[in-house]
C-alpha cells in the first residue's frame, strides 16, 4: 500500500541583514549631460556613505537606463526637452537599527524612489531548518495514518521537496524614506522561509 503525503514546514529568524535599493535620476538636454549628472549624485551617495563609516564599494549598481524626457500632458502634444538617466542602486548591511539608520540617511537624499529589505545572513542553515521541518511534518502525518490503519510505515519510494524561499519585510516609497527623519527604533519581523515536501510512503 502506498501512502501519499504532504508535509510542510516552516523556520523563523530574526534578520540579521539588512539591503537599501534606490533609484537617482537626472534629466538634461544630451544623454551625456544626464548620465554625467546621475553619476555625479551616485558619487556623492558614496561620500555620504563613507562620512559614516561604510565601505562605498558596497553601493553596487543594478541597472542603468537612459531614454527620452517629455514634458507636457499625455493628452497634449508633447514636446522632447532633454533626456532622462535613471540608476538603480543597492546598499547591503549587517542590520542594526542604527547602523541601517545611518545608511538610509546617507542614501535618502537625492534618492527618486527607496525601499528596505531585511533578510538573514546564512540563509543555508535556514533552509535546511525548513526541510527538516516539512519532513517531521510528513512523517508524522504517515505513522499517525499507519497507526489508525493497523499498518507500519515503510520505505519511502518517492520525494518532491518546493522549497518557498526568504520572505522578509519589506519598506517602500514613503514608509522608507521616512526612516530618514527619525532613527529606527523598532525590529523587523522574523524571517519565514516554507517549504512543502510530498512524500510517498510503503505501509506495511
Amino acid at each position: 500500500m502506498i501512502l501519499h503525503i504532504t508535509g510542510r514546514g516552516t523556520a523563523f529568524r530574526p534578520a540579521d541583514r539588512a539591503e537599501v535599493r534606490l533609484v537617482v535620476s537626472c534629466v538634461k538636454t544630451t544623454c551625456a549631460l544626464a548620465s554625467e549628472g546621475a553619476n555625479g549624485t551616485v558619487k556623492v551617495l558614496g561620500m555620504r556613505l563613507r562620512e559614516r563609516g561604510f565601505d562605498e564599494k558596497g553601493l553596487k549598481a543594478m541597472s542603468f537606463d537612459i531614454s527620452p524626457y517629455y514634458k507636457g500632458a499625455p493628452e497634449h502634444r508633447r514636446e522632447q526637452a532633454g533626456y532622462s538617466c535613471r540608476i538603480a542602486l543597492r546598499f547591503a548591511l549587517d542590520f542594526t537599527p542604527e547602523a541601517l539608520s545611518l545608511a538610509v540617511e546617507a542614501l535618502s537624499e537625492g534618492a527618486e524612489e527607496l525601499s528596505i529589505a531585511f533578510s538573514v545572513k546564512d540563509t543555508e542553515a535556514v533552509r535546511q531548518e525548513t526541510v527538516r521541518s516539512a519532513w517531521a511534518d510528513a512523517l508524522s502525518q504517515a505513522q499517525l495514518f499507519a497507526e489508525a490503519s493497523g499498518l507500519t510505515v515503510g520505505e519511502v519510494k518517492e520525494a518532491s521537496l518546493d522549497f518557498g524561499g526568504v520572505r522578509a519585510m519589506n519598506f517602500a516609497g514613503a514608509a522608507a524614506l521616512s526612516v530618514r527623519s527619525a532613527r529606527m527604533d523598532f525590529t523587523p519581523d522574523d524571517v519565514r522561509t516554507e517549504a512543502t515536501l510530498s512524500v510517498q510512503f510503503e505501509l506495511n
